[in-house]
């Protein structure tokens, strides 16, 4: 509990950042469903007349709401208009583009920015490198996503459901020899994806690209995108590969905070 003074100089005991911070946490605890009173006072350590203080102060404002029937707490509408503000205001592209600059200087190689769209992986955002040899690439362009870095990055930290359901509707085509064309081999990159919270498209959609990606999380720990840096095969060596991977997923991290993710991924510094 922070500690001021009063005009008389005495020292004076404040409890509103505590307070706020325990009021974070409740609603915090609120995202995995409806509560009762007791199992909110007892996982979150507070006393039960604080817990309900604190809840009925985030009633009265409809950030909280109460069940009639069961008197359980689950969050309110406050909550969804808050997160539809922050979405509506929150750029994908605005809040990426200096993060992209900054890989391009650090790796001279072309980065990317996608988001996914009817289980394909779409190009909104690029920097060509600055060297003559350069990947060629479009925004706008539309590419499998089991056989792309990014497209890999992001079913990695779908639910298994949907990632199975896209490859279902999509299938697994073969591009080279490199290219994943089985679910069990899939499932298991996925794995190590999730693992390492990096990417890697090793010549699996055309021969002589290599590429590192990395996926961006955004509120509610979904996926909403990926970034990339990809250049021809003579160039990506695997210690390069490993040096932007590093970076990667630093910058990746900083995108995720600020697009709204909160929780620790394996692979990542906490975001």
């Amino acid at each position: 509990m922070a500690r001021t003074r009063s005009r008389s100089g005495t020292a004076q005991e404040i409890n509103t950042i505590q307070s706020v911070e325990r009021a974070i946490k409740i609603l915090e605890y609120l995202c995995r469903g409806p509560v009762s009173l007791s199992e909110l006072s007892r996982e979150l350590g507070l006393h039960k007349s604080t817990a309900f203080g604190l809840l009925q102060t985030l009633v009265k404002h409809n950030y909280v709401h109460q069940e009639i029937k069961t008197g359980r707490y689950r969050l309110g509408y406050r909550v969804l208009a808050l997160g539809g503000a922050f979405l509506e205001h929150c750029d994908l592209r605005e809040i990426a583009s200096p993060y992209l600059q900054q890989l391009v200087n650090e790796h001279g190689e072309t980065v990317h920015l996608v988001i996914m769209d009817d289980g394909q992986v779409v190009y909104v955002d690029k920097i060509d490198s600055p060297q003559s040899i350069r990947m060629v690439s479009r925004i706008g362009r539309r590419l499998p996503a089991h056989c792309t870095g990014v497209g890999k990055a992001i079913l990695a930290y779908l639910p298994e459901e949907k990632a199975q359901a896209i490859v279902k509707k999509r299938g697994l085509p073969r591009f080279t020899a490199n290219t994943i064309t089985t679910w069990e081999e899939l499932s298991a990159e996925l794995a190590r994806i999730r693992e390492e919270g990096v990417s890697y498209d090793r010549e699996e959609i055309e021969e002589g690209l290599r590429c590192v990606a990395a996926p961006l999380i955004g509120y509610g720990q979904c996926p909403v995108g990926a970034i990339s840096v990809s250049g021809p095969a003579s160039r990506m060596t695997e210690e390069k590969m490993s040096r932007i991977a590093g970076s990667l997923k630093k910058v990746a991290g900083e995108i995720s905070r600020q697009m709204g993710a909160g929780v620790e991924l394996n692979g990542y510094s906490k975001i």
